[in-house]
């Protein structure tokens, strides 16, 4: 999957200047505020002092967010075209990977393919254009927007005021409330909907990166002349991709194939069909028919249970909306009264905001050599709702060991780049050792580490070649994750934790009992040979502690 915004969020950013726009207003609310609302000779006069300020507001809002605007918008063609580089060299590896276990790819001539990617390049360049083209009216459009919001704002509040809103502060917030309610909507789409700048521009990039990262992949498959691709099956599919998951497609789009490549349907075909809309969250690899087992068919309890997940999905998706607009309300409202209504309000869809999942199945099937003790925990530790979607939370994956719950934040940056699966065991793993090991108690497994250290930092260079770029565990999450946490970051790959919480006690055992049990659990053959040979005292100590029982943590707890 693409890496979404994972240098700068750009949606953040969006949301941070409107924030700014609709505070600055209200501050030269609360700036001009008038003593006496019945006297029209003061609203006249405030009215003048308002049109003032809006004039001024107008031209520093040009000024200042023109240059943030420009800042965001150079950021974008380097997000879209980093996710088509990712794109491709992912498929690299996943070719290479099929080509070792017998499938008989072949590259086609340079020559012959040279033109599709000429072509490829000017799709991307057009993605590109189209991207910041549409963003740059949406920027235009929202401070056109705050202007006309501001105005109306001013004139609406002497009328509220001679309605008999009582206070001064009272009008403000009765003139303001629609406007902060909805936020700068700026954006209409086709079906009247209204949409802030944030969150179209949170559309508009994941929906470009994703499309730019396909191409990527495309693109490589048609440098080996592949280009029969199979729609990934996932715990809760969109309800528009449902239709196509665990099928296999002739990619007519981005890797050149055509009807004339297999007995499957167009790539193309099921685009227009609703495949592939935008925020999609579906993904295709590529179909390697000499290595495929095909378990693609729901059942009709699998279908049942996606419908509700997607129902599940919905009300959670409304309840943070509505708790996004009453903080916005209380954020901004003048009248403390109102302040304090809002808050409470915030304060009820909150609550409903927590909800709680339980782990997909799919996470759940273990290897055939999994011992059996780890398959009865990950049963146990599974069968209760013990996920949490938190969207401020400062993770994408994390485990709250004070209320024994796996926090998931699908708007984090990095949500679109972790692997699901992986990571979500990693977080059970930690659920497990946290109420039935407590693995930084165990004086032999952290004698286990400190040993490994030792013996892997003799072979640095070695080991370092190998999750470096190009190397052959560089995007291998789990040894990438063990190694840096028993090296402090000495030897690491792609994915590594920060040395300042590798250091603090304890954290190092509990992060690589985490990935051990997660790679022995559901990893690949090579992963799983590489902890077996590569770290064999580690991996000793790790099966120790694995067999003892937690009536010991628990006795320890309690001196």
């Amino acid at each position: 999957m693409p890496k979404i915004n994972s240098e700068y969020d750009i949606g953040a950013a969006f949301e941070a200047i409107e924030n700014e726009l609709i505070a600055s207003m209200i501050r030269n609310m609360r700036r001009h505020k008038i003593e006496e609302i019945d006297e029209d000779k003061q609203w006249s006069m405030w009215q003048a002092e308002q049109l003032r300020s809006l004039e001024k507001y107008r031209k520093e809002n040009q000024e200042r967010f023109g240059a943030k605007f420009k800042d965001i918008n150079n950021r974008i063609e380097a997000l879209i075209s980093t996710a088509r580089d990712e794109g491709d060299m992912e498929q690299e590896i996943a070719i290479l990977e099929a080509i070792k276990k017998g499938f008989p790819a072949r590259k086609v001539s340079p020559g012959a393919s040279a033109a599709f990617f000429r072509l490829n390049q000017r799709k991307l360049e057009a993605l590109i254009r189209a991207t910041t083209s549409d963003l740059e009216k949406a920027e235009t459009a929202v401070l056109r927007m705050a202007n006309d919001q501001y105005r109306k704002i001013i004139f609406n509040a002497q009328i509220y005021a001679n309605s008999g809103a009582g206070t001064y502060e009272k009008a403000v917030d009765m003139a303001t409330k629609d406007f902060i309610a909805a936020g700068l909507n700026c954006v209409e789409y086709a079906n009247g909907s209204r949409h802030t700048l944030a969150d179209y521009a949170d559309m508009a990039i994941r929906t470009a990166s994703k499309r730019a990262y396909l191409q990527g992949e495309g693109q490589k498959r048609q440098e080996w002349g592949i280009s029969t691709v199979i729609m990934n099956k996932r715990g809760n599919p969109c309800p528009k991709c449902l239709p196509f998951v665990g099928k296999i497609l002739i990619d007519d789009v981005w890797s050149g194939g055509s009807a004339k490549d297999g007995p499957y349907p167009l790539m193309s075909a099921a685009i227009a069909a609703g495949l592939y809309h935008p925020r999609c969250r579906d993904s295709h690899t590529t179909y390697f028919p000499e290595l495929e087992d095909l378990d693609n068919e729901y059942s009709k309890k699998d279908i049942e249970d996606i419908e509700e997940q997607n129902r599940k999905e919905a009300r959670q998706q409304y309840a943070e909306r509505q708790e996004k607009k009453f903080h916005r309300l209380a954020s901004f409202s003048l009248d403390p009264e109102n302040k304090s209504k809002y808050r409470a309000k915030e304060k009820e869809w909150s609550q409903e905001t927590e909800d709680r999942y339980k782990v997909p199945d799919e996470v759940k099937v273990p290897r055939s050599d999994t011992p059996q003790i780890m398959i009865d925990l990950m049963d146990q530790y599974t069968r209760d709702e013990c996920i949490k979607i938190d969207e401020l939370s400062e993770y994408a994956f994390s485990y709250d060991l004070d209320n024994d719950l796996i926090i998931i934040n699908p708007r984090h940056p990095q949500y679109e780049e972790e692997n699901y699966k992986h990571v979500l065991a990693h977080e059970i793993a930690h659920r497990i050792d946290h109420n039935e090991y407590g693995s930084p108690m165990y004086a032999e497994f952290a004698e286990a580490i400190k040993n490994t250290e030792n013996k892997i930092l003799q072979k640095k260079e070695k080991y370092q070649r190998r999750l470096a770029v190009n190397g052959d565990l560089e995007y291998n999450y789990f040894i990438s994750d063990i190694m840096s946490c028993i090296t402090d970051n000495v030897i690491t790959g792609v994915y590594r934790h920060e040395s300042q919480y590798i250091g603090k006690p304890g954290y190092a055992e509990s992060e690589i009992f985490a990935d051990i049990y997660a790679a022995l659990y559901q990893s690949d053959d090579t992963t799983v040979e590489f902890i077996k040979s590569e770290l064999p005292e580690l991996y000793e100590a790790f099966m120790k502690v694995l067999k003892r029982k937690l009536c010991s943590k628990k006795n320890l707890l309690k001196k």
